[in-house]
């Protein structure tokens, strides 16, 4: 595992500050596929849900190349910074709204969606429990914060795993089902890559009452992007966390730039849960 804090004396007076305010003060916002769940296990790449659902011979045989064919055409836009801001939000829409419902026409079921939660290949990373154990106790505020096209499995893989907590909030994408379990439509606003910040918040008045008067905010993620989960509320303090599974050399700059604290490896969440208890002393 690797370490990297650009600026040793910010990070720590962020800590510092977030210690001093209290833990009525905070809330911690995170992402969930190889966040919160390994990226890489005993050498073996982990796939997200969505990849997990594709592959495991739960939907229709025609999703696959109907779902790779939308990949291949919104993918680039997603990432071409060349493009408008505004332009390619537009698109991100266009894309999970056509994803949905081809997830729709191909027969997506809760009992898949459940499969997948128990059965699959997810599995926390190590310290992930006693780390929302820890927020649980402490009455901090925890968001699952996740664009995944299934997030419907999120919460179902939580209670699994026995980590479903009081304190969590999911706020993740969700289907409508049918009599029979089926998806047949789609409920509420849709997350994607491009518009995955806190303005959604404003949506949901019980998660607004509960982070009332907490200013203060840990971040965690393992994207870029992600950077911008908690940009559009007025913070005191923003701690922003990074995991990167395997290192690119390429992208570490821009990874210092937008985070605090970037941790390289698979067994890095330790010392996430180390800063909590620092913070909670």
């Amino acid at each position: 595992m690797k370490i990297h804090i650009k600026n040793l004396k910010l990070f720590e007076q962020k800590k510092e500050a977030i210690r001093q305010a209290g833990k009525g003060a905070f809330y911690v916002i995170a992402d969930f596929d190889k966040t919160l769940t390994y990226g890489t296990f005993n050498g073996k790449k982990i796939p997200s849900i969505i990849a997990l659902l594709r592959d495991g011979n739960h939907l229709t045989e025609d999703y696959a190349p109907k779902a790779h064919a939308l990949f291949n055409h919104y993918h680039a836009i997603e990432h071409d910074s060349s493009l408008s801001l505004d332009y390619r939000e537009s698109q991100m829409q266009e894309w999970w709204e056509k994803h949905n419902q081809l997830l729709i026409d191909s027969k997506l079921r809760f009992a898949d969606i459940e499969d997948i939660a128990q059965n699959g290949d997810l599995q926390l990373r190590s310290a992930v429990p006693s780390f929302l154990q820890k927020l649980d106790e402490n009455w901090v505020p925890f968001i699952i914060f996740s664009a995944s096209g299934s997030g419907d499995a999120i919460p179902l893989f939580m209670q699994h795993n026995k980590c479903d907590y009081s304190n969590i909030t999911y706020v993740i994408n969700r289907f409508n089902r049918d009599e029979e379990g089926y998806a047949k439509s789609f409920n509420g606003e849709i997350i994607h890559s491009l518009n995955k910040n806190e303005w959604i918040f404003s949506k949901l008045p019980e998660l607004k009452q509960k982070l009332k008067n907490r200013r203060n905010v840990i971040l965690i993620g393992d994207w870029l992007k992600d950077a911008e989960m908690a940009q559009s509320s007025d913070h005191e303090v923003l701690l922003k966390i990074w995991i990167l599974t395997l290192e690119t050399p390429e992208l570490l700059k821009a990874y210092e730039e937008a985070f605090d604290l970037v941790l390289i490896g698979d067994e890095w969440f330790e010392e996430v849960e180390n800063l909590l208890e620092a913070i909670l002393a």
